[in-house]
């Protein structure tokens, strides 16, 4: 099973725009002992440029290009580690390819749509997609199937962050980077 004590790899957690996978990952990889990494942050390092900036000036379908560029940089790390990929990402199929080629379990984080666009109005973070809630909702049904194609899909909503990262660890046998849980 991916992620046991005798074979760590990193784990990818994918969804729609806040469904919270940089703060489930930065738990996750608190609760680990792993490194985190965040692929939209690992982008904006990459370009000197932030998400919002690359799409006004290049476009998404170069920010794509982007996110599958710097996600193969990513994956030559040494495992294990937590990355937690941008909502657009996996539904690319190269991204899920990519992963599943490499034996990366992706963990799809869900909630309904209008609780993803409420978080993300309380977030404070500039999502260059989030724009009404009626294409909110249309986007989130577009790429929804995609997500369901993930290794393990958490329903997310009403459970605070421990009890989402308790259950990823229990349903992919995950063992901390020191062999002991504190």
């Amino acid at each position: 099973m991916p992620g046991t004590a005798s074979s760590l790899v990193p784990i990818a957690l994918v969804g729609f725009m806040g469904a919270g996978k940089t703060t489930v990952g930065r738990e996750l990889a608190r609760r680990t002992g792993w490194p985190f990494e965040d692929l939209d942050e690992l982008i904006e390092r990459s370009q000197g440029q932030t998400i919002k900036e690359i799409f006004e000036r290049h476009g998404e379908t170069r920010f794509r290009e982007l996110e599958g560029f710097v996600l193969r940089e990513a994956l030559r790390r040494p495992p294990p580690f937590v990355l937690a990929l941008g909502g657009g990402a996996f539904i690319q199929n190269d991204i899920q390819n990519l992963l599943r080629d490499n034996g990366i379990p992706a963990v799809f984080l869900d909630a309904p749509a209008d609780e993803l666009y409420r978080r993300g109005a309380e977030d404070g973070l500039v999502r260059p997609l989030r724009r009404d809630e009626e294409t909110f909702r249309q986007l989130y049904d577009e790429r929804r199937p995609a997500y369901l194609r993930a290794a393990l899909a958490i329903e997310t909503s009403t459970k605070p962050v421990a009890a989402v990262v308790d259950e990823i660890i229990c349903r992919l046998n995950l063992a901390p980077a020191g062999g002991a849980w504190d």
